[in-house]
């Protein structure tokens, strides 16, 4: 290994998390339905879908939804693969279009160096239906428009830590990872869920286990 800091970045829900927050907090208000409906909109913005299912979370109260992330079990060797990573000079992050309250979580169980998320406004522990987003592809004119730009925060967090894109990694499993997948000097499809980040990666695990990553070391 060489002394040069490096970096490694992961989506959440899918890809450390062996689920989805927003299935498990939809099912349970009875508003699955509604949030497919929205997801599947081909017309809708990937911020604007963002924003109308976060509409629809209004008057959740937070510690529902820290249970909701607790019910979802880690995927396999998610807590080895990032231990191996910290052990061997990484900073290790999660970026993800889920939530900050849900990411706080999974982001101090595994003792991540930071995660960066979208925000949902609370007032007395509640969830108002209002939605702070990251986004950042305004910014580099990145083609995602979602809510937030993966690749714009890899460049955010590598520049942050002195890390050269050659030396960070990306893994995700979504549409919404694209970019910061194509971003990374080594950028990993884990389990991939549509067709379009099969055909725009090089890499790709479809095997649920986090330490075949390893493979591509």
């Amino acid at each position: 290994m060489t002394n040069r800091p490096k970096l490694v970045v992961f989506d959440m829900d899918g890809t450390l998390i062996n689920g989805r927050l927003i299935e498990v907090i939809s099912k349970k208000y009875g508003i699955f339905d509604k949030v497919i409906a929205i997801q599947s909109d081909k017309t809708l913005q990937g911020y604007r879908k963002t924003e109308l299912i976060a509409s629809l979370l209004k008057g959740v109260r937070a510690s529902e939804i820290v249970e909701a992330i607790d019910s979802i079990p880690f995927m396999n060797n998610a807590d080895k693969i990032v231990s191996w990573f910290k052990r061997n000079g990484y900073v290790t992050g999660i970026i993800t279009d889920s939530y900050t309250i849900a990411a706080n979580v999974i982001a101090s169980k595994l003792d991540t160096d930071f995660f960066a998320a979208n925000e949902l406004i609370l007032k007395d522990g509640i969830v108002t239906g209002e939605v702070k987003m990251p986004l950042g592809w305004e910014k580099i004119n990145c083609s995602c428009k979602i809510s937030i730009c993966k690749r714009y925060h890899l460049n955010h967090y590598s520049n942050k830590y002195g890390v050269s894109n050659e030396d960070t990694i990306a893994i995700g499993d979504t549409r919404g990872d694209i970019c910061m997948i194509k971003q990374a000097g080594l950028g990993i499809a884990f389990m991939p869920k549509d067709p379009d980040i099969i055909k725009q990666s090089r890499n790709i695990i479809s095997n649920p286990d986090l330490n075949e990553i390893l493979n591509y070391m």
